[in-house]
């Protein structure tokens, strides 16, 4: 594996062809770069690490590329050259967070009034934004409302709500979703693959779900847990050891366990998790996520990319959910999530998750 560059920076996109996960968003900039309808201030609003600042940099060397083809840019011009190595003047990431006062606002008020100094456009990168203070908006507003024909802002904010609306009125905006899991499992194998990293399909989709659909979390794993084998191949239990997490199958036999009234057989599996050092919480968590799977999965005509596993998983939990009821699956699920919620007041977590599990099981063993 290399060693010379981060991973997520290695692989982070450069063109928007290779952004994963955000079509939406992907397909609109495209668009308007094909049709030279580029606004002159854009808002990306969504959790962290889902590629905002990477698609603002992306959206940046749209504006600038001298040759756009069918609005993918051409990876040769000036822009294309600069803007990816981050070495052109005209392009400036600003922090929102360390550059939230008036001051700062103000100083790059005043650079803002000089023309690009070697592409079309000067594009300000506004990340965190919403640390701004109130008066920094305000100085900024007017250059907004009115700027120049050779500027571009685009802010990026993972708490939108906080953007004062008369910025946000004047922007186009775009909400970036959370990665689906398959999408994460691909690109990990493609950078796995790249990278000579030897590990199953079932180890890359761990990863991605331990992510929670944030690439850079998950490509930031794949190279933690390639560091740690030691060339060697990865499989689920390396995974599962090196990042506390629940073993999955484990995960299904407790549930299966639950759903059939074997009390035994939950115990010795709930005891079998946390001997690996899976957290309370964590299980109790899981098992709610699979009670939501399988319901879905018993709704007619419901979408199945919203149950985010690989299709064997699906199959298993499509024959789980024969024997449950979408009353039961409700209830059930209820008394979980009320029993984690409270669960930060409970000195023996274990003992409450137990008790909560056996609970359950005689309680469908009497609805049947």
């Amino acid at each position: 594996m290399s060693k010379s560059r981060r991973l997520y920076l290695k692989y982070r996109p450069i063109r928007i062809e290779e952004v994963v996960g955000q079509k939406r968003v992907t397909a609109t900039l495209t668009k308007a770069a094909k049709n030279n309808k580029i606004v002159h201030s854009y808002l990306f609003a969504g959790s962290r690490g889902c590629g905002k600042t990477t698609c603002a940099r992306i959206a940046a060397n749209l504006m600038n590329c001298e040759n756009l083809i069918d609005g993918k840019v051409c990876g040769k011009c000036l822009a294309c050259i600069k803007i990816p190595n981050k070495q052109s003047l005209d392009v400036l990431e600003i922090d929102g967070a360390t550059n939230r006062g008036v001051d700062a606002i103000r100083a790059l008020k005043d650079s803002a009034n000089f023309f690009p100094s070697q592409l079309n456009y000067k594009v300000y990168i506004i990340d965190e934004c919403h640390m701004l203070t109130t008066e920094a908006w305000n100085t900024l507003l007017s250059i907004v409302e009115e700027p120049p024909e050779f500027l571009k802002f685009i802010f990026c904010t993972t708490e939108p709500r906080k953007v004062i609306p008369t910025i946000i009125s004047r922007c186009q905006r775009h909400n970036f979703e959370r990665i689906p899991n398959r999408e994460i499992a691909k690109r990990l194998r493609f950078i796995a693959d790249n990278e000579k990293i030897s590990i199953d399909d079932e180890s890359l989709f761990l990863l991605s779900k331990i992510s929670r659909g944030i690439m850079r979390d998950a490509i930031g794993s794949l190279e933690q847990i390639a560091t740690v084998a030691d060339d060697k191949s990865i499989v689920t239990k390396h995974v599962q050891a090196y990042f506390g997490a629940a073993n999955r199958q484990g995960i299904i036999n407790v549930l299966k366990a639950i759903i059939v009234g074997n009390i035994p057989l939950i115990i010795n599996q709930v005891n079998d998790l946390v001997l690996a050092s899976a957290d309370v919480k964590d299980i109790m968590s899981e098992i709610t996520e699979l009670l939501r799977d399988i319901m879905l999965l018993k709704i007619p005509d419901v979408n199945i990319s919203l149950v985010d596993l690989p299709d064997g998983e699906i199959e298993e939990l499509k024959k789980m959910g024969e024997s449950l009821s979408l009353n039961q699956i409700h209830k059930i699920s209820r008394l979980f999530s009320d029993v984690e919620a409270q669960m930060v007041y409970h000195i023996n977590e274990r003992l409450i998750m137990e008790t909560t599990l056996i609970y359950c099981s005689n309680a469908l063993k009497q609805k049947k």
